[in-house]
């Protein structure tokens, strides 16, 4: 799984930078959101490796105190992902729906301070609960206090991103319904030619609804098919059953590398394109001046 996680994310990576490349070094939130996502499930895949791997070889778990190093940055590589869909949904939400611009600074630094800080308050509230499994490292045998924290912050953060993604969907939606019932409204007189540019009109914002509609629910089926496992996992630990599918189950949270990979195939297609200005401009129009492209609220 970790294997098939680095491939995923190199993909992203190559796909990322050949985009960067053909916008003159640049890259809107639509191509930084899989990479960023795409960095942390690298850091989550090369840390869950180096944790089974001795597993693997020796048939026992990491020595001290390399194990609880190893234990450490698991949970801080698995908060700073769950943070990232979250302040990234909230962020959109505010944005579209409320039009509260929020000013990210270079390099989007203040949204990595947010995610960061996150993780290190979690990090604090978890400190003493770190040490070796009967796998691998990622939590003291016989307390439950970490696999609590992490399955309320993960039912939490699904609320939110739902929430969020969903209402951006129905502002849009709103939003363009109000631009037909404008041009409707401001002409009274339709000869053939007008109402072939209105049904041109309706078609193309449709299209964008469309759109944005399958990019949002696949980031929240994304996170779904990454984190249900993990919870079912947590589940287990709570009834005590520890068969060796529960486990599995929890070695799921690499699968985000690969499932980050074909969503992005899935948005942006097997070929990287360059996105020209008029094509910003006429989203921008339909999305009532939002500063923002449409395909940006995902």
């Amino acid at each position: 799984m970790s294997i098939l996680g680095w491939c995923g994310c190199i993909y992203v990576f190559y796909r990322t930078y050949e985009q960067w490349r053909l916008n003159d070094k640049k890259l809107k939130m639509i191509h930084r959101l899989p990479f960023y996502t795409a960095c942390s499930d690298f850091l989550i895949d090369t840390n869950f490796f180096v944790n089974v791997i001795h597993t693997a070889i020796y048939a026992e778990v990491w020595g001290q105190p390399m194990c609880n190093i190893i234990c450490i940055l698991h949970w801080l590589f698995l908060l700073i992902n769950l943070s990232l869909y979250g302040v990234i949904a909230v962020t959109t939400y505010l944005r579209i729906c409320h039009e509260k611009y929020f000013y990210r600074g270079k390099y989007d630094y203040k949204i990595w301070v947010i995610i960061i800080t996150a993780a290190i308050i979690f990090q604090l509230i978890n400190i003493n609960n770190h040490g070796p499994r009967k796998y691998w490292c990622n939590g003291r045998s016989g307390q439950r206090v970490s696999f609590t924290l992490l399955f309320v912050i993960i039912t939490s953060i699904l609320i939110i991103i739902c929430y969020c993604y969903f209402m951006t969907l129905y502002t849009i939606k709103l939003q363009n319904s109000n631009s037909i019932n404008n041009i409707i409204n401001n002409n009274h007189n339709f000869d053939s030619k007008n109402e072939e540019i209105k049904i041109m009109n309706r078609l193309r914002i449709s299209e964008i609804e469309k759109k944005a509609a399958w990019k949002i629910i696949s980031y929240i089926l994304l996170f779904i098919l990454q984190w249900l496992p993990v919870q079912i996992n947590i589940a287990t630990r709570w009834t005590t059953i520890r068969e060796t599918w529960t486990y599995i189950l929890g070695a799921l949270v690499t699968f985000g590398g690969i499932g980050n990979a074909i969503i992005y195939i899935c948005n942006e297609g097997w070929y990287s394109r360059k996105y020209e200005i008029e094509a910003e401009t006429t989203n921008l129009q339909v999305t009532n001046n939002f500063n923002i492209n449409i395909e940006d609220g995902k």
